[in-house]
């Protein structure tokens, strides 16, 4: 009987004490801090790109505010109008957004559901409460969006004419720090000099005999080095003094100059005993070194060369179209670069591929991670296409540029680009302008205008 006692006494004691546990609730804190984590934007199909938009939280002078703003901007035209945002707080108990009402003269207030679709273009601010509804913070909301369309190509044309004699070849070289323009009649060489491709004067050439192989001028080493048609190489310290130098290959004559590539000017010797032609290098331009016969259809007029560095940071160069040993019009993309032996080897990369027309009188530079092609004629001096093209894979193949975004034309002073090859293309590297200078076309018209042209993304990066 005690015993039973005793269970029912130590029973009871155990329900008392769960009674007066569960009797008294813990009380919950929710917190007081209600300030900003994240912005998303949904997925909308209607909207492509929309959800790539990246909100950050940034400190506006202007405002003397913290603002909640995209810094990459949406591209050109994205619409805002019906966005599903996604609004993250450290604590929230409610978010309502303050909009520029229907009529646009005052102001609307709409409380955050989680559901809803917001046009972004009225949207001015957002304030949060914290979980605790005693704290609030408001913050400014500011969407970017691109006002210029960033593939677009504007032009304008600096130079109608930087000259009124006459010329049968020309070449515009950029030289320690200044736009050279050389020119060549049946009787005089013409030099033109600018520090700013607009405004151009005279200087006189001394030392250079007439030659119509002015676009074989290279840059090499603080001198520009030309090939003259008898064999002799022509070097300048300041472009307009010039002195020859004989190459002293026995038994070859320097016949072109094709690109520098890793320290090295690179060029084409013609073997006099049997008029075969060889590739050379040098490294001071003055001592030469013959290397392998060049390929089959590889040009030695008239061709694009370039040497740039690959997107793994190798040096390589190309060249391009042009015309054989033969006389054949060529439509040829060579490339080179150092093998795993750290030997020089030539590619085709148009063996097998029929979808380049032979051409010449075209210049190559690399832009916006391509490389971009002005200027090309066919056998019969008609202009190839819209006189350009772009390769998105180092030379491997081509297309021609959007007609699109990539028209040359001055829209201010309503003046279309004339078609044309053999134009000088300078590239500034640094301010990412493009520089076509002078060209000629089927009709022999020689040009000396001056247009200058840069995408309008690059401008975003400045």
């Amino acid at each position: 009987m005690k015993r039973n006692i005793c269970k029912l006494l130590i029973f009871s004691a155990i329900i008392y004490l769960a009674s007066a546990c569960l009797g008294k609730e813990k009380e919950i804190e929710y917190s007081d801090n209600p300030y900003f984590v994240s912005l998303k934007f949904g997925k909308n199909d209607s909207i492509p790109g929309l959800a790539k938009a990246v909100f950050t939280l940034e400190y506006d002078a202007d405002l003397n505010d913290s603002i909640i703003v995209n810094l990459d901007s949406l591209p050109f035209q994205t619409r805002i109008d019906s966005v599903f945002p996604t609004f993250s707080f450290k604590s929230t108990s409610y978010a309502y957004l303050l909009m520029t009402d229907s009529m646009g003269t005052g102001l609307d207030t709409l409380v955050l559901t989680g559901k809803d679709t917001i046009d972004f273009t009225k949207v001015q601010s957002i304030t949060n409460y914290s979980a605790n509804k005693l704290v609030s913070r408001t913050y400014p909301i500011k969407v970017n969006v691109h006002q210029i369309e960033s593939e677009l190509y504007v032009w304008k044309r600096l130079v109608n004419s930087i000259y009124n004699h006459s010329s049968n070849a020309q070449q515009a070289v950029f030289f320690k720090n200044r736009f050279l323009f050389y020119a060549s009649s049946d009787s005089q060489n013409y030099l033109h000099v600018s520090d700013d491709a607009e405004s151009w004067t005279d200087a006189a050439v001394s030392g250079l005999p007439l030659t119509g192989n002015l676009r074989g001028i290279r840059v090499f080493q603080d001198k520009l080095y030309l090939v003259h048609e008898n064999g002799l190489i022509f070097t300048s310290g300041d472009g307009e003094n010039w002195s020859s130098i004989d190459p002293a290959v026995a038994g070859y004559v320097c016949h072109n100059l094709l690109f520098v590539l890793e320290n090295n000017l690179w060029g084409l010797f013609k073997q006099e005993a049997n008029q075969a032609y060889y590739f050379a290098n040098s490294e001071d331009g003055m001592q030469w070194v013959i290397q392998d016969a060049i390929p089959s259809n590889f040009p030695i007029v008239d061709y694009a060369s370039l040497s740039f560095g690959s997107r793994t940071g190798k040096p390589k160069a190309i060249v391009m179209g042009g015309r054989s040993s033969a006389g054949t019009l060529l439509s040829k993309v060579w490339s080179v670069e150092k093998n795993i032996f750290n030997e020089y080897k030539w590619v085709d990369f148009t063996a097998n591929k029929t979808d380049m027309e032979p051409f010449s009188g075209a210049s190559v530079i690399p832009y916006d991670d391509k490389l971009l092609m002005f200027g090309r004629m066919d056998n019969s001096d008609n202009i190839i296409g819209n006189g350009r093209m772009e390769s998105i894979d180092e030379g491997l193949t081509w297309r021609a540029t959007d007609s699109v975004f990539n028209i040359i034309q001055d829209t201010v002073q309503h003046i279309v680009y004339e078609p044309r090859a053999y134009q000088s293309v300078i590239l500034d590297e640094t301010n990412h302008f493009i520089y076509l200078i002078g060209g000629r076309n089927k009709d022999v018209q020689v040009f000396s205008d001056v247009w200058v042209g840069k995408l309008n993304r690059m401008y975003f990066f400045e």
